[in-house]
């Protein structure tokens, strides 16, 4: 739920002329966090997410999950439109970046995901990267108990604090509350899954 306004700021100021709709199983975070659901679950749920998208006329979908992008890769193998997975876009800049990365999160799992999926998809084109990784304390319950002031608080003290030569990459896109004041802070860039999510779908739907 914390995902949709974010989401729809990237596409106000990334692509203000697409007609955006939001999808929400809100008990998808609930349900993997307690286990009450196991992964095939989790997965069927977000394949009929997808599949429901794609049958109401979408040209493109983000599944915003940073949790869920195994089966959004899985969903997307039958569907004929552009499904991104959470991490898509921001892999595909962060690649052109050619500087040290460091990853912030707000729930240690996203970071260490978004490393490993960087470092394959580097592997896989022969590139070099030097990746660390960091969860920012507190931020997330800060959310969750609506304390958000405090949770941007703590993101941008924890953007501050990162190595000034490295660019920042933020593993969730309730993170990207922070993005307007981070320009202040470092020279280098932060960037966001939702902008680049964004971003990148457009560049998938043009080229089709």
């Amino acid at each position: 739920m914390n995902a949709i306004p974010t989401t729809q700021i990237a596409f106000d100021r990334t692509w203000s002329a697409a007609d955006v709709a939001h999808l929400l199983d809100g008990s998808l975070y609930l349900d993997r966090s307690r286990g009450t659901a196991d992964e095939s679950e989790l997965s069927s749920r977000i394949g009929r997410l997808v599949n429901y998208s794609a049958s109401t006329g979408a040209e493109g979908i983000i599944v915003t999950g940073s949790f869920f992008g195994a089966a959004t890769k899985d969903a997307r193998q039958g569907v004929t439109i552009p499904v991104v997975t959470s991490f898509d876009g921001i892999i595909e800049r962060a690649l052109k970046l050619g500087r040290p990365l460091h990853i912030l999160s707000t729930a240690p799992d996203s970071a260490e995901l978004l490393a490993e999926e960087l470092e394959r998809e580097a592997s896989s084109r022969s590139r070099s990267l030097s990746v660390s990784r960091q969860a920012v304390a507190g931020a997330m319950d800060s959310l969750i108990s609506g304390d958000v002031d405090q949770h941007d608080q703590l993101v941008l003290e924890a953007v501050r604090a990162v190595e000034p030569t490295a660019a920042i990459l933020l593993a969730q896109f309730s993170m990207e509350r922070i993005l307007p004041r981070s320009a202040a802070l470092r020279g280098t860039p932060v960037i966001g899954p939702a902008s680049e999510g964004v971003a990148w779908l457009r560049e998938l739907i043009a080229s089709q």
